[in-house]
Order: C-alpha cells, then sequence, then structure tokens
C-alpha cells in the first residue's frame, strides 16, 4: 500500500497511483482479500454502556469498564476528536458519541456491528499497514489488541501509527502482558504447556512481553509516556483468569463456577468495583512485573 488517497468510485474505494481497488460492503472497506481464519467472528463484544451526560455522577460508570479504558481515553482525548481504534471488535458505543470514529479490525463480522456507531469502518490488517492519510487522527486506542502482535511486527505499527497521528495526539492502549504474578505463576509453573495453550495459543496472544520491554518499544518508536498503569497484580482477577485456571484441574473447577457467578449482574458490578479499588489503591504500591495488564498513554512530540 503507497500512502496515495483513495477515491471513492461506486461500490469500491480505488487508488489513483496503482488503479488497486478496495470494495465497499455494508459500509465495511475491505482491505483484506480473504478472511482471516482465527480472527473472524472471534471477538465481536461491545461495551454498550452511554452516559446520560458528561457529569461525574453520569460518566463514573466508565471507571469501571473494562480496566478504566473508556474513563482513559476520556480524559486524555477531547471531545470530537478523530479517533482510530485498533481491534475494535464490537467497539465502544460511548465513544461513537463522543468521537469521530474509525474502527480497524481483521473481522468483517465484528466491524457490522459498528453500523451507524463508528463513522468509518476498515476491515485490514494493521501489521501490514494502516490505510489512512499523514497526519489524519487525534489518537489511536486499543483494547487487547497490543498482546495479539508479534514482538518483531510490533515495532512496524507504532512507525504507522506515527505517520497518521497529529502533533500531540494521543496513543492509548490496553493490553495483557507477560507476568509474574504469583498466581499465575502458580499454575503455570504445574503445567506450562496447558498454560501455554490457555492464555497464549488459545486467544492469539503472540505478543505476550513483560511490561518493562513494551515500556520501551513505545519509547524506541519517539512516543513520550504519560500515564502507565499496572492491573491486576494481586489474587484477584478478572473472571476471565479464573474461567481459564479453572481448566487446569485438581480441583480448580470450582474457579471457573465462581468466576461465572462473578462476571454477570449485579455480581459483575461489586467485583468490578472491587477489582479497579485494588488496580487504584494497591497495586500502585507493587512490582510491576506482578502486572496481568498493562495501561498506558503516550504522546506523539511536536516536533516529529
Amino acid at each position: 500500500m503507497d500512502k496515495t488517497a483513495l477515491a471513492k468510485l461506486g461500490l469500491s474505494y480505488c487508488c489513483p497511483a496503482c488503479n488497486k481497488s478496495y470494495p465497499l460492503e455494508k459500509g465495511v472497506i475491505k482491505f483484506l482479500e480473504q478472511a482471516d481464519d482465527f480472527y473472524e467472528g472471534a471477538y465481536e463484544c461491545q461495551v454498550r454502556f452511554i452516559p446520560r451526560s458528561e457529569r461525574i455522577w453520569h460518566i463514573w460508570p466508565l471507571w469501571l469498564i473494562n480496566s478504566g479504558y473508556p474513563w482513559m481515553v476520556r480524559k486524555h482525548v477531547p471531545a470530537g476528536s478523530t479517533v482510530l481504534e485498533l481491534g475494535c471488535a464490537g467497539g465502544v458505543r460511548y465513544f461513537g458519541n463522543r468521537y469521530r470514529m474509525i474502527g480497524c479490525d481483521l473481522s468483517f463480522s465484528a466491524l457490522l456491528k459498528l453500523e451507524d456507531i463508528y463513522e468509518a469502518r476498515l476491515q485490514a490488517d494493521a501489521s501490514s499497514c494502516l490505510p489512512l492519510p499523514d497526519s489524519s487522527v487525534d489518537a489511536v486506542v486499543s483494547s487487547f489488541f497490543w498482546e495479539h502482535i508479534p514482538p518483531a511486527v510490533k515495532p512496524k505499527i507504532l512507525i504507522e501509527i506515527n505517520r497518521i497521528l497529529r502533533p500531540s495526539g494521543k496513543l492509548i492502549f490496553l493490553y495483557d502482558v507477560e507476568t509474574e504474578n504469583s498466581l499465575i505463576k502458580r499454575f503455570r509453573s504445574v503445567d506450562q504447556a496447558k498454560y501455554n495453550s490457555l492464555f497464549i495459543e488459545g486467544d492469539g496472544h503472540l505478543g505476550y512481553q513483560p511490561p518493562r520491554k513494551n515500556l520501551s518499544i513505545f519509547t524506541e518508536a519517539g512516543f513520550r509516556l504519560i500515564t502507565h498503569k499496572g492491573l491486576e497484580k494481586t489474587w484477584i482477577q478478572s473472571p476471565s483468569s479464573y474461567i481459564k485456571l479453572a481448566q487446569f484441574g485438581a480441583g480448580t473447577p470450582l474457579l471457573g463456577v465462581l468466576a461465572r457467578k462473578i462476571e454477570r449482574p449485579p455480581l459483575l458490578y461489586f467485583y468490578s468495583g472491587l477489582l479497579r479499588l485494588i488496580d487504584t489503591l494497591i497495586c500502585p504500591l507493587l512490582p510491576d512485573v506482578l502486572s496481568r495488564i498493562d495501561l498506558v498513554v503516550y504522546v506523539k512530540e511536536r516536533n516529529q
């Protein structure tokens, strides 16, 4: 892809430089020649919550949702900004109300769920190219996308992000990391193969890396760190972790039973509140190597 601006031509977009066309199907611009066998239809969840207003008593649930990812985006990205969400899956409805959203995902079926929510939808492989003009977006955000990217490919994606971000544009990523969390480590030591199957291969987590390694990749790409939060450093974990650990056997199925209870309302709301309080009050006091999840905010320097 040569970065030439595309021209709309009927039910497709055409590159004037090479005459290659990209079909427009149900509002989705398709840059992939064929569906991805692993990701097509795999992740389609959508954050449906929309606050009644921007007053604190209406927006506070954003702090609870998805480890505070929507809250952090709202804090650092002004309303009306143009925002690209990578690996968007079913997206965040609140983002669609607040920003000019562009959703990018490998899954066509996931992007269909964003009809009338995000302004533009791109079925594209971010590891190959981000099909957007230079300096065209104010922020690039993602939730549980980064750990799917092989380490060798991460710098290439950051070059593309740097290209499409405007000066002082923000990069806000929430992602899983390679962890020394004592609970996870205990199960991993019992059965490394089972751990690899459940936490890495089964989820396509080809980019598991320690927190500091990920931070160095962002810094080496020319981004300046604003915020770094290491999350889930204790034995209090997201229900999804317990569901995986329950598959290790030896009495652990009880973990799965409990996890499936707390992942549903109303227990989900109370448990999410507990988890967020621990992340906010206790996790900052613990070493970063214990993090299971990282939330980072970076800025593109003005002189780039």
